[in-house]
C-alpha cells in the first residue's frame, strides 16, 4: 500500500537538513551529456561512494520518509525488490533517493545495495544476442520489468534476467546516469 503524506513544515524542514550535508567535492575528466568538454564535478559524500549513484533495494517491503530519521511519516512503500533508485544526497545514514517516476524521499542505508539493475520504461525493450537491432532477437522485456545490468559501455546493455541474456538500447531502460559507462 502506497500512502503519500504532504506537509509544508516538513518540505521547509528536509530544505534546511538537505544544505546542511556535508561534500567536497573531485573534478573528473568527462564531457557532460551536452557534450562540453572539461571537467565534470563528482561529489563524494561520507559513504565514500560518489553523488548521484544508483543503488537497487534490498527487499520486497522498503519505506521511503519525508526526512531523514525514523521519526518521518512514510510517503510510499515500495514493494519491488531489486528496483533501482538514484542516489541524491547522503545525510549520515539516511540516503535521498528518487525513483523512475521522479518521486522523492529518505531511506536508510541498510535497505539499498550496490547492485545494478535497470527497469524497462518502454512500452517494451528487445533484449538482442547481440549490441546491434539487426542481431536476433532473444526476449522481449514488457515495461517495468527488472533486468540485471551486467554492463553499458554504448548506447547498448548487456542484461540478464533469469537464464535470458543479451543486449537492450539503453534508451529503453531506466537505472542509468547520463553518459555512465558501467564495466
Amino acid at each position: 500500500m502506497r500512502k503519500l503524506f504532504h506537509g509544508a513544515t516538513t518540505c521547509l524542514l528536509l530544505a534546511l537538513l538537505a544544505g546542511m550535508t556535508p561534500a567536497a567535492t573531485v573534478p573528473a575528466a568527462a564531457s557532460d551529456s551536452a557534450g562540453n568538454n572539461g571537467e565534470v564535478k563528482v561529489t563524494v559524500r561520507g559513504s565514500g561512494y560518489q553523488v548521484p549513484r544508483f543503488v537497487a533495494l534490498k527487499s520486497d517491503e522498503v519505506n521511503m520518509r519525508a526526512g531523514p530519521g525514523t521519526e518521518y511519516p512514510v510517503l510510499w512503500q515500495y514493494r519491488k525488490e531489486g528496483l533501482p533508485l538514484r542516489v541524491e544526497r547522503e545525510f549520515g545514514i539516511w540516503r535521498k533517493v528518487v525513483d523512475h517516476e521522479n518521486t522523492t524521499g529518505w531511506m536508510h542505508q541498510s535497505v539499498v545495495s550496490l547492485k545494478r539493475n535497470a527497469l524497462v520504461t518502454a512500452s517494451s525493450a528487445k533484449i538482442h544476442a547481440a549490441p546491434d537491432d539487426g542481431s536476433p532477437l532473444v526476449a522481449v522485456a514488457e515495461r517495468n520489468a527488472l533486468l540485471e545490468l551486467q554492463s553499458c559501455p554504448t548506447q547498448w546493455c548487456k542484461v540478464a534476467s533469469g537464464d535470458i541474456r543479451g543486449w537492450v538500447a539503453r534508451t529503453a531502460i531506466w537505472g542509468l546516469l547520463d553518459g555512465e559507462v558501467l564495466n
